[in-house]
């Protein structure tokens, strides 16, 4: 039990003691809950009530106050009737309920029932909910220059004072030796190449979000239909079976997983749906029994194949599970002259209570004294989720302040290093959309090169894939799984991306993401495996081998008032051959 909760705490760059995790194994058999249940309550907490501390023995007592209040509310809202005589409400007493659920919600607490009437979940009627501030629990920083110097008075002191800076935390291949990080060769230079749909129509004026339901249904329909037929070569079977077909034989169907409403909010085993296609099944969709299943792992809008009988016509038990086959890399001729050095790092660039960006400064600093042939930053580089942000306590407009921050790495990057700006949702001043389109910026320097989130670099015959989006995070708080202990999850996670062969597999999305299917269509398709694979997220940095592709999680370049993680790589390689090696670094 106490290695189980470790190994939760440790997705989130905890490391507990035993006399904590003692005190979480009697919490768990208190009320009843699993690791990762009170692992969650725990990140919340932590985030709202003590600025993310780890978690000790003092901070326990009051933590388990909090969670017996929580837990209590929870049972209180599942058993509370309802009102059997209607409530007349004016809209003053309306605004007031709405306005206590908004804040409940804030600290992670499950809203009270109202008994206006249905449930609701974004505000007023006519008043919709802001998505850009919508937050996982956590704070986050954001950047907005007010003074953009070395000069830093009002750095948080956890930044200015902290002692690890240059820590090497992960290496690739593990126990690998020392390199040397400097360039060998001035003169040469990567050839940058963007792999895919050129990014014309993202750069172009169009209405996002304006989809018809007609347009969005065949999208969904024709993605279920291409990882079908995928998976039928796998399965080496002619044709699928419709899922509420009465059959006690077994027999193959292919659909999308989704989430009854009726049974929760969220998924689970009892929520469990599988729909089908309109030309195989008729758009119906069946619930799934997978009790007999020894493993599995499922999260919203993901395809699959299951394999199982239908003996009511109404509910699928379910033998083995099948998912799309991941494809791999392209075999094209690396042409690299010398060891490709790379930089990458992800944002924020600044702490969450200032507009300083002494962070960035040091990172300047570092590319400068390493002099990598390709530097890759990806957003927020003006985060919504900075205090200075949210609060408006800004000297100019959000262009401006963006246009303060590349100008400065424009003068400060040296121009023998290739640099590409990567966009995030969460940069302020910019398209709240997925997929994301590239900077537009005047005068730009020759050796800066703005791009989409996602994209997909050639360099020199090296494929690199990557998106600022953090759906690492986003896809372990919907994904529900029965796997062996010890097992990779964050892994897994990743296996996920690759297999769906998607940057952004979930659906729907998450409440804070705004997609656009008939863009992403084209934009967010990840249809082979990559030499490299950057998704920066929340989660504890990593480096790994999945299904022949190197994925690095980076992490931030900032974590709230303190500094956090960059990633350095050297990549060698010789005709189809591609050799890796990296770095995760505190900054």
């Amino acid at each position: 039990m106490e290695e189980h909760l470790l190994n939760e705490f440790e997705e989130f760059g905890l490391n507990p003691n035993k006399k904590v995790l003692g005190k979480c194994a009697e919490l768990l058999k208190k009320y009843g809950i699993t690791p990762d249940t009170l692992v969650n309550h725990w990140i919340g907490y932590a985030a709202t009530k003590l600025n993310e501390d780890a978690p000790s023995m003092e901070n326990m007592i009051s933590f388990e106050n909090e969670l017996s209040k929580e837990l209590s509310a929870k049972a209180k809202i599942k058993t509370e009737p309802l009102s059997v005589s209607p409530v007349i409400h004016n809209i003053t007493t309306i605004t007031q309920i709405a306005e206590d659920d908004e804040l409940l919600v804030g600290y992670g607490t499950p809203a009270r029932k109202s008994s206006v009437g249905a449930k609701r979940t974004s505000g007023l009627e006519g008043t919709p909910q802001n998505k850009r501030l919508a937050g996982l629990g956590q704070t986050y920083p954001v950047h907005t220059p007010s003074a953009f110097s070395p000069s830093t008075p009002g750095t948080s002191s956890k930044f200015s004072t902290r002692n690890n800076a240059g820590e090497v935390v992960v290496k690739y291949p593990a126990g690998d030796t020392s390199i040397n990080w400097t360039r060998s060769d001035e003169k040469w230079g990567p050839n940058i190449q963007l792999h895919g749909t050129a990014e014309t129509k993202l750069t172009a004026k169009y209405n996002y979000m304006f989809s018809r339901l007609r347009d969005k249904f065949d999208i969904l329909e024709e993605q279920i239909n291409d990882l079908g037929d995928k998976v039928k070569d796998k399965l080496a079977i002619e044709d699928f079976e419709p899922n509420n077909k009465l059959k006690s034989e077994t027999f193959h169907t292919v659909g999308r997983i989704c989430c009854d409403a009726t049974s929760g909010s969220r998924l689970n085993t009892s929520s469990l749906l599988l729909e089908g296609t309109r030309n195989t099944s008729s758009g119906q969709s069946v619930p799934l029994d997978v009790s007999h299943l020894k493993e599995f792992s499922f999260f919203p809008g993901q395809v699959v194949a299951v394999e199982g009988s239908n003996p009511t016509g109404k509910k699928m038990v379910v033998t083995s599970v099948t998912t799309p086959p991941i494809n791999p890399a392209f075999k094209t001729d690396v042409s690299l002259e010398a060891p490709l050095n790379v930089i990458v790092a992800c944002g924020p660039f600044t702490l969450s209570d200032d507009l300083e960006f002494a962070p960035l400064l040091e990172l300047i600093h570092q590319i400068n004294t390493m002099l990598p042939h390709l530097v890759i930053l990806m957003g927020p580089f003006l985060d919504m989720k900075n205090k200075k942000v949210e609060s408006g306590d800004l000297d100019c407009t959000y262009h401006e302040q963006f246009d303060i921050i590349m100008r400065e790495l424009q003068s400060k990057v040296s121009s023998s290093v290739q640099v590409c700006i990567i966009p995030s949702w969460r940069d302020v001043h910019h398209r709240v959309v997925y997929p994301i389109p590239p900077f537009q910026q005047e005068n730009k320097a020759p050796n800066f090169h703005m791009l989409s989130d996602p994209c997909t670099l050639n360099v020199n015959g090296v494929f690199i894939a990557l998106t600022s989006t953090d759906i690492l995070f986003q896809l372990s708080k919907e994904e529900i799984s029965v796997a062996p202990h010890g097992s990779d999850r964050l892994g897994r996670l990743v296996s996920h991306l690759l297999s769906q062969q998607s940057f952004y597999p979930l659906n729907p999305p998450s409440e804070e993401m705004s997609i656009d299917l008939e863009q992403a269509e084209d934009y967010c398709k990840l249809s082979f495996a990559p030499h490299l694979l950057f998704v920066p997220s929340d989660l504890r940095h990593f480096i790994k081998n999945v299904s022949g592709c190197v994925v690095v999680n980076t992490e931030r370049a900032v974590k709230g008032v303190s500094g956090g993680t960059y990633s350095r790589l050297q990549i060698s390689g010789h005709d189809s051959t591609v050799h890796i090696r990296a770095e995760i670094v505190r900054l």
